[in-house]
């Protein structure tokens, strides 16, 4: 049975404001850059540590002391195989945020772009509202005056 995930939160962020939803996903990606550092120095911890107690394990148990280059090989290549998730989940993690950055940059030149249109538009409508105006004098003023003769200006 599969479960269904609720993602009216993350749609009416997107439907609300654009910058609150970069900002907050700019937010949230330095926390899990935090995040995901810290797991990895911990881990580094724990391996150093973890090289000392395999040493310390291997006259307890046999079968470690036996195969002691082995287990000290795995681990390792543990180790390693770690290192190289925990590279690439930052990496991810820091391109995120890259690309956060980017659509909140963006957000912000679209609506500058629709700001120049939208005075572009007003000054129009003002000049056509004035033209109207101008017209409206204009032929209130001839009206007015009677009849007009071949050589009115």
């Amino acid at each position: 049975m599969t479960t269904q995930h609720d993602h009216t939160r993350y749609l009416d962020q997107l439907n609300d404001d654009p910058h609150t939803f970069w900002e907050s996903r700019i937010k949230a990606s330095r926390w899990m850059i935090t995040k995901t550092f810290g797991i990895g120095l911990l881990a580094g911890g724990l391996g150093v540590l973890g090289q000392g107690w395999l040493e310390h394990a291997a006259p307890l148990f046999p079968f470690i002391s036996q195969n002691y280059g082995i287990w000290q090989t795995v681990y390792l290549l543990a180790l390693i195989l770690i290192f190289l998730l925990w590279t690439a989940a930052l990496r991810q993690k820091f391109g995120l945020l890259h690309n956060s950055k980017q659509g909140l940059a963006m957000q912000h030149r679209i609506d500058e772009q629709n700001a120049r249109r939208e005075e572009r538009a007003q000054a129009t409508r003002e000049r056509r509202e004035q033209l109207r105006q101008e017209r409206a004098e204009h032929t209130i003023y001839h009206k007015a005056g009677g009849r007009s003769t071949k050589f009115d200006y």
